[in-house]
């Protein structure tokens, strides 16, 4: 594993997302989901999907559930905001700070072994490229704007998700981010 910069991370984020979304409708592809290891044991723990945070996502998630609320027709929701994350909204990777969330169902096993370890390690692969690192686990707070930007994100995508679900915060510790490579 080589030593990089925290920029090409999110570069690459920033860069797979929009191509998500741009040629494959929004269809998360491989190097968006997170796997996770037991910093102790570097035993994988699970494979989440993530939503990459904005470093202010407040606006965002306003117009978020803006949109959300606009209209009940699923199918017109998702055409707009497949229309939103493809066009300019990943082009400025300045605007992330490569941290990301994720949604569990309150009380699940998995969230609760998440939970008690509250440090992990990450790696996202995708296409002979990736990256790993540790991250600290936080748990959000329905009023924060990281909880809101995530539930309201996700709302697109899963028409049936409620508000009784728990997010995590991973922020990565990164000074000890590395590149990994086939």
């Amino acid at each position: 594993m080589n030593k990089i910069g925290w920029s090409d991370f999110v570069i690459w984020q920033c860069s797979l997302r929009q191509r998500n979304f741009r040629m494959f409708g929004g269809k998360p592809s491989e190097g968006t989901v997170a796997n996770l290891f037991d910093p102790k044991t570097d035993k994988v723990i699970c494979e989440i999907r993530t939503v990459l945070m904005e470093k202010n996502p407040t606006n965002t998630a306003k117009m978020f559930e803006f949109m959300i609320k606009q209209t009940h027709e699923l199918e017109l929701r998702f055409d707009k905001i497949v229309k939103f994350l493809s066009s300019e909204y990943y082009n400025t990777p300045k605007d992330f700070d490569g941290s990301f969330t994720a949604t569990f169902v309150k009380d699940s096993d998995l969230y609760k072994k998440i939970y008690r370890k509250q440090k992990l390690n990450v790696q996202f692969f995708e296409r002979g490229t990736g990256f790993h690192f540790p991250v600290n686990v936080s748990r959000l707070k329905k009023i924060e704007p990281k909880w809101k930007y995530t539930f309201w994100h996700n709302s697109f995508f899963n028409s049936n998700l409620h508000e009784n679900i728990e997010i995590f915060h991973f922020i990565p510790i990164k000074n000890e981010i590395k590149e990994v490579s086939d």
